[in-house]
Parts: structure tokens; C-alpha cells; sequence
């Protein structure tokens, strides 16, 4: 997987413009690096550690118009490593598959079609002791939230059951009339 099918799962995280299409953010996965395990195999067992290896990615900022760049390595995250063994070790544990691979703590965004063949925007916010806030934009416009998996609300209604009011939020919103559609419709 490291030596053919990594570049490839790279590849597919797609190009993220800014909504005036001048800065384009990308990853050039070619340049991948993974570093060497902090651990050795033996330490892993005992302190109930996974074996991996922690994977960083060339990451750039273009500006379209002056085509000037600024490129940073990124960290994307820990790839468990197969053991000399042939297994792997997670929490301390041999593992002959790993058949999930749970998200990472952070911010997730995703594009599909639905069954109308309109796009459907999703951010999901994974947080550090695993709860996950996902975020839709619908065909309409709005914006639906989805705490842990459970139904869709109204970010309005969730923001309001946070304590702010309807100009509060209307006062701190790029596009207050995305919020407004709630109320219209």
C-alpha cells in the first residue's frame, strides 16, 4: 500500500479555491514523506502504543493571479506500519487487519451528488474526544447540522440553543441571507 496505493488515496483529496477563485490550496502528493517510527516494535506492545509512522505531504497556496506560491509540509497523519511479523500493532495489540481506520481529530469537507444529481456540501468537525459535529449545505441553501450522528437541525436552531440570538448571528455571518432563508421558508 505505502509504495503503490498511498499516491493514489492522496490524489483523490481534490483542489479547494476560495470563493473568488484567486487562491487555489493543493497537495502534491509525489512528494510525500514518511518518517521513521518514534518507536521500535517491542516499546509499542508495552506501552500500548501503535506501531506507525507519522505521514507529511507537501502543501501549497497559489495565488492565480500573481501565480506566486507559498509551500509548507504538512502533517496528514499516523499510518500504522507492518511489523516484521507480518501483522500490525494497534494499542499494543497484533492485528492482522485493520479493517477501520477511524478519522482523525479535525475539520473533513466532502462533495456528492444526490439522488437528483445535485451537489450536496458537507464539513464534518471531528473533535479531540471523538464527538463530530457535521455541517450540510442542501440544494435550497441551508445549512443543517448533525451533532454525533443524530438528526439534521436548523443551524439556526443550534446556534440559537447556544445562546445567540437572531441578530447576533445574523451580525457575525459572512452570508446572513443564507440564514435568512430559513425564516422564509
Amino acid at each position: 500500500f505505502i509504495d503503490e496505493g498511498l499516491i493514489e488515496e492522496l490524489s483523490k483529496f481534490p483542489k479547494i479555491e476560495d470563493i473568488d477563485h484567486e487562491i487555489e490550496f493543493q497537495l502534491f502528493v509525489e512528494t510525500y514523506q514518511l518518517v521513521e517510527p518514534l518507536i521500535k516494535e517491542r516499546d509499542a506492545i508495552y506501552e500500548s502504543l501503535t506501531y506507525s509512522s507519522e505521514l507529511y505531504v507537501s502543501a501549497g497556496l497559489i495565488w492565480k493571479t500573481s501565480r506566486n506560491m507559498q509551500e509548507q509540509r504538512i502533517f496528514i497523519g499516523n499510518i500504522p506500519l507492518m511489523n516484521s511479523l507480518g501483522t500490525f500493532i494497534v494499542n499494543g495489540i497484533y492485528r492482522i487487519v485493520i479493517n477501520q481506520i477511524l478519522q482523525s481529530p479535525g475539520i473533513y469537507y466532502q462533495s456528492e451528488l444526490d439522488h437528483n444529481g445535485i451537489s450536496v456540501y458537507t464539513g464534518t468537525i471531528i473533535s479531540d474526544w471523538g464527538g463530530r459535529l457535521e455541517l450540510e449545505i442542501d440544494k435550497k441553501a441551508r445549512i443543517w447540522a448533525r451533532v454525533s450522528r443524530k438528526q439534521k437541525i436548523s443551524i439556526l436552531v443550534l446556534l440559537s440553543a447556544m445562546g445567540l440570538n437572531l441578530r447576533e448571528i445574523l451580525e457575525n455571518v459572512c452570508y446572513p441571507e443564507i440564514f435568512v432563508s430559513f425564516l422564509t421558508d
